[in-house]
């Protein structure tokens, strides 16, 4: 009992220092350089955090021809008639991935519960939570905003696209935002979260965000970082 009570401390204190550790070492090791030389002016994409759980917005049309002309639906094999919106106000689609219980249980932070936590970190089966978004404002509080060349975007894309089993939604289960959830890829485990999703899908796309982000302040973390040198 007593040898439980010294262990499960340190490991706990062992994971956070990871996470902490890795979140603060970034891969790519440097931010790849965007809207150089002479080509097209890049792309905008965002990631929206609200201090817990954060997803990737791509732009609904990005121009261009073959199937960008189709828009990034398209491009991911999804109906946008899925979704009970007009398609005209729609400038972005937010993609998150995560737990089925916990994603079609909580709709605010204050409605979990250590039950719903407990299935969730068990190994849950995962989907994929799609949401049709307006206009987004860059200064906006844990929306963070990063553009990206043409490359990037089909990279990110395509990397979106991989977590998705199924392009038909699951029926009858929505937030009430106009959203859909689809069967996911994976499962959803302590290491495996909705945040190192995140971060390993901005990672395939040459984003430097850290290593490894399995909760939402070391993906911001990075997510800042990466603002910083946009900037620059």
């Amino acid at each position: 009992m007593l040898r439980r009570l010294i262990v499960w401390p340190l490991v706990v204190a062992v994971a956070v220092i990871a996470a902490l550790g890795l979140g603060a070492v970034p891969l790519p090791a440097s931010y790849p350089g965007v809207g150089e030389g002479n080509g097209p002016k890049p792309h905008r994409i965002f990631v929206l955090s609200n201090g817990f759980h954060a997803g990737i917005a791509l732009p609904a049309q990005a121009g261009g021809v073959g199937e960008r002309a189709a828009g990034v639906m398209g491009e991911l094999g999804l109906d946008p008639s899925n979704h009970p919106v007009d398609p005209a106000a729609v400038r972005h689609w937010l993609f998150g991935w995560g737990s089925v219980t916990a994603y079609t249980s909580l709709r605010q932070v204050r409605d979990l519960t250590a039950g719903i936590a407990a299935r969730a970190l068990a190994f849950d089966e995962t989907v994929m939570h799609v949401q049709p978004l307006g206009p987004l404002d860059g200064d906006a509080e844990g929306l963070y905003a990063i553009d990206v060349s043409e490359a990037q975007l089909d990279a990110l894309t395509a990397a979106i696209g991989r977590s998705f089993a199924r392009t038909d939604p699951i029926p009858e289960i929505t937030q009430g935002f106009g959203d859909r959830f689809f069967a996911g890829r994976g499962r959803f485990t302590p290491i495996a979260t909705c945040n190192s999703w995140v971060g390993a899908r901005l990672r395939e796309a040459g984003i430097g965000v850290g290593a490894w982000t399995p909760v939402a302040q070391t993906l911001e973390f990075g997510l800042a970082r990466v603002a910083d040198a946009q900037a620059r």
